[in-house]
């Protein structure tokens, strides 16, 4: 009796079984497994492999693999490209049987068939067999709808292992139970991707629960940024990352110009701060001691640790236990004190000058500088690893001039401030005197700006109100010589349209350049709508750093 016959003949035996069983199963591997067995038998096929269309339908995945013919390069298996097959004639077997929805039956792939067999003699080369017959089965549901292929390898005819091809009789009914079965896998995979999805659901609604709670906590909790002023974007990422800094213990380090406020900045974060010491925030500038003297006022001291140490004395670093230590101008800091730093960061412990062993602390250390510490790393003049230990959580502040558009309220906040430490009443400032303070480069930044505010308030009459007389001989010279400027842009023969045109194209030159071409930021400094500026500037073609009047 043809051995192949009668493996088919036990096959249909237990093809009831089988699809009883599968009917049964839920897992959708365990499931392509059992139809793959059932297959084989059905077909008396040394080795088979099922590959399954992937989510976006593009490629065909290696899911299940059988037989010792393929174990030995199941690894080795390599997706199919659908959109490649498309463009190039469909010259892989897998993808031409999903595609057309047909059964593939070869019966010797070493004779010519019109399919390209290169990468099956490459996997015959490294299992140092041969494959010979195939068949190739689309797994498609009733609708025709292609989920995936189905293909069985060498159909033995006798106990001795010849291999004969698959008779065309029996393509029908391995197609026949193929869909059936592929239909019970699909929908499992269905109900599986339904059961994710509805756990997806699941956790995405505890997420927004609490996320909602957070919001809720941060609504009635927000940052208090107090005395810090400002609106502009540049100034609302300084107030997210603060806020997203404020409730961890992580290092920070504050970047930015003389001036810009880096001191408020690490207090605001310590006020900020949960379960902290509110009233341990020591600061120190690392650029107003000497070395020896910066030591002793941060690590502290024991009695009789150098001449004239009568006593112990605890160092700042041990004063701020509990809260936050603020190091300004950390890059002025010298490097034997960087390095005793460092280890205060790493052990969270120090060791007060003359002390046998070191004090734990419990701090964050929030530092600051208005240098550029790359470069003073190159010159030998700042340790690398301290300021990898420092840079955990930069934060840069803007340059004044970065965020123009927070003058005025800074201006009238300084005048309340300043006028009422002087018991003076101060009813405003002339608009004249906001433009002359924000057509000056202010390289002081805040610091500048509040001097400015200073010296007008106590020039200015009780009762009465700021006016550009009352600012410093540089910001209202610096105007004089633009109004000198101003005459000398008239040009003879012009009318006052056309001169008056000329000023205004070279004021919106100027601002598109404070503003870098910022079309937004510009027409709101001006006081028009970005339509208006838009049509402006192409009357004028201004092109950021062009000045053309037709």
């Amino acid at each position: 009796m043809d051995y192949a016959i009668e493996d088919s003949v036990l096959a249909l035996e237990e093809l009831v079984q089988i699809n009883l069983s599968i009917t049964r199963e839920r897992d959708v591997n365990r499931l392509l497994d059992k139809i793959l067995t059932a297959a084989r038998k059905l077909t008396a096929a040394e080795a088979g492999c099922v590959y399954i269309l992937d989510r976006k339908k593009r490629f065909l995945m290696p899911e299940v693999t059988q037989g010792e013919l393929l174990s030995l390069v199941s690894s080795e298996l390599r997706p199919v490209d659908l959109h490649t097959e498309q463009r190039s004639g469909q010259t892989d077997v897998i993808s031409w049987a999903a595609l057309s929805g047909q059964v593939v039956n070869i019966a010797d792939a070493y004779q010519y068939s019109g399919f390209d067999f290169a990468e099956l003699y490459r996997l015959d080369r490294l299992a140092g067999r041969k494959t010979y017959s195939m068949l190739v089965v689309p797994l498609t549901d009733f609708e025709g709808n292609s989920l995936g292929v189905m293909k069985l390898y060498n159909r033995r005819v006798n106990e001795q292992g010849e291999i004969d091809a698959f008779p065309d009789e029996i393509e029908g009914l391995v197609k026949a139970f193929a869909a059936q079965a592929v239909v019970v896998a699909e929908n499992n995979r269905l109900l599986a991707d339904n059961k994710v999805l509805i756990e997806q659901l699941d956790s995405a609604k505890q997420v927004l629960e609490i996320e909602n709670q957070q919001l809720k906590a941060r609504i009635s909790g927000s940052l208090k940024v107090d005395n810090i002023i400002g609106d502009s974007p540049a100034m609302q990422k300084v107030f997210n990352l603060m806020e997203k800094i404020v409730s961890t213990n992580a290092t920070v380090l504050i970047r930015g110009e003389t001036g810009t406020g880096k001191e408020l900045v690490a207090a605001c974060i310590h006020r900020n701060s949960p379960q902290r010491n509110k009233e341990a925030f020591v600061a120190q500038n690392c650029a107003a001691l000497p070395e020896e003297l910066l030591e002793s006022e941060l690590f502290g001291f024991k009695k009789g640790a150098f001449s004239g140490a009568t006593s112990d004395k605890k160092g700042l670093i041990e004063l701020a236990n509990g809260g936050t230590l603020f190091l300004d101008e950390i890059g002025d800091m010298p490097l034997k004190l960087q390095a005793k730093l460092l280890r205060v960061l790493q052990e969270r412990e120090v060791r007060p000058l003359g002390a046998l062993h070191p004090v734990k602390v419990d701090l964050r250390v929030v530092a600051a500088t208005h240098q550029n510490l790359s470069e003073l790393i190159e010159k030998g003049l700042f340790r690398e690893d301290l300021y990898y230990r420092l840079n955990v959580f930069p934060i840069d502040l803007p340059a004044l001039q970065e965020r123009r558009e927070d003058i005025p309220a800074l201006v009238h906040y300084f005048i309340g401030h300043i006028a009422g430490q002087y018991s003076k009443t101060i009813e405003g400032v002339k608009p004249a005197v906001l433009d002359l303070i924000q057509s000056q480069p202010l390289p002081g930044n805040i610091r500048e700006l509040r001097n400015i505010i200073e010296r007008s308030v106590l020039l200015a009459s009780d009762n009465g109100v700021i006016e550009p007389q009352h600012l410093p001989d540089y910001i209202t010279s610096g105007q004089e010589g633009k109004a000198q400027a101003a005459a000398a842009f008239y040009v003879e023969g012009d009318n006052l349209k056309d001169t008056m045109q000329r000023l205004e194209a070279k004021v919106i030159a100027e601002k598109l350049q404070v503003y870098k071409g910022n079309q937004t930021r510009t027409a709101k400094a001006l006081g028009v709508s970005r339509r208006s500026l838009v049509e402006k500037l192409s009357r004028y073609n201004l092109r950021e750093n062009s000045l053309t009047c037709h």
